[in-house]
């Protein structure tokens, strides 16, 4: 029983460094169709930062709280806002139970840049995906389909079908 436990560990560990073959190897394909996107955006890294936090939760927060959650500065977190705001991503409004606080949220164009960033990454796994033979492909569709049947925090990730 012992022995079965330490293999069990040991397929585990490969596992998980296959992952992590895999995973480099997406990261390293989409980073550059999204560094692309992002150059293409011409948005500081905390404006991208403050999007998708904002796209993440699906809510208005305030500026303060959204600096809190990032770890940015509130004067650098309102200059990202300011910035966003200026171009149409976000809305912003006085909160209703403290007026000295802004509140935002993001507009669909705000919207549109986490999908954006997506879809990037996306394209990248199509690539992938078209250059699997048969076989490789319904291997990793029947694991998948496994896991995303059990994780549903994992399915929740699923983009949404055009």
């Amino acid at each position: 029983m012992q022995a079965n436990a330490i293999a069990g560990a040991t397929d585990r560990e490969a596992l998980s460094r296959d992952m992590a073959a895999l995973a480099s190897f997406l990261m390293r394909t989409a980073n550059m169709g999204t560094f692309n996107a992002i150059a293409e955006l011409d948005l500081s890294f905390t404006q991208i930062k403050a999007l998708c936090a904002l796209e993440a939760d699906g809510e208005e927060r305030s500026v303060k709280a959204l600096a809190e959650s990032l770890g940015v500065s509130l004067p650098a977190m309102s200059r990202a806002v300011d910035g966003l705001f200026e171009r149409g991503f976000v809305f912003r409004e006085e909160d209703t139970a403290d007026r000295r606080m802004k509140r935002v949220g993001l507009t669909e164009a705000g919207h549109s840049v986490p999908r954006a960033l997506n879809e990037a990454r996306l394209s990248a796994l199509q690539e992938l995906m078209s250059s699997l033979v048969d076989e490789e492909a319904d291997a990793l569709s029947h694991a998948l389909g496994l896991i995303l049947e059990r994780r549903e925090d994992i399915a929740a990730y699923r983009p949404i079908n055009k």
